[in-house]
């Protein structure tokens, strides 16, 4: 089981069974928060709604495919977190990520990214990792800026959420930069 122990309040844990229904219910809570970038949200009705995106996120995390992990904060589910969309000849991938509401502002996710940039760097010897965020999602925009990535470009009218599009902005970090800048992030 993929357990990564960040520090004495934060720790990412493979997304598995058991977390489903205290899954659900902070998605459920945090609604309004996340459906404002998040497209996905209204997919979510239901635990078996997220048992079924728990099966497929296992099957993708045995075939090396992805990572989804959750956030804990002092042991309570603050969010998520993946790797996902692998793609192994070009040794590349993309994180992805969100926090309920009551856990925003206190750096858990910039931690949680930079944990998640070891493991993709270190562990799996991705080449490239990509962050796309919403053009006016400036708090996980600053995530990446903070974390050393370079804008790469923009994909206009990407995604459609609640009646309008969005501008996808599309952030990429080398290992070897993230190598030089290590030191430095894990002072974050």
């Amino acid at each position: 089981m993929f357990t990564k122990i960040i520090d004495k309040n934060i720790s990412l844990k493979l997304k598995d069974y058991q977390d489903n229904d205290a899954f659900f219910q902070l998605i459920d809570s945090s609604r309004d928060h996340l459906s404002s970038y998040m497209v996905w949200v209204k997919s979510v009705q239901s635990v078996g709604d997220v048992e079924k995106a728990t099966r497929q996120h296992l099957l993708e995390y045995v075939n090396k495919q992805a990572l989804h992990c959750l956030i804990l904060y002092k042991g309570e589910i603050a969010g998520s977190i993946s790797l996902q969309d692998i793609n192994w000849s070009t040794r590349s991938g993309e994180i992805g990520y969100w926090l309920g509401p009551d856990f925003t502002g206190l750096g858990i996710m910039t931690k949680a990214v930079s944990t998640l940039l070891d493991y993709a760097f270190m562990e799996r010897d991705l080449h490239k990792v990509e962050i796309w965020a919403a053009e006016e999602n400036i708090k996980s925009r600053n995530i990446a800026r903070r974390l050393g990535f370079i804008q790469e470009g923009t994909r206009r009218d990407d995604e459609y959420i609640n009646g309008k599009y969005l501008t996808m902005v599309i952030y990429g970090l080398l290992k070897e930069e993230w190598q030089k800048m290590e030191s430095n992030t894990k002072k974050v």
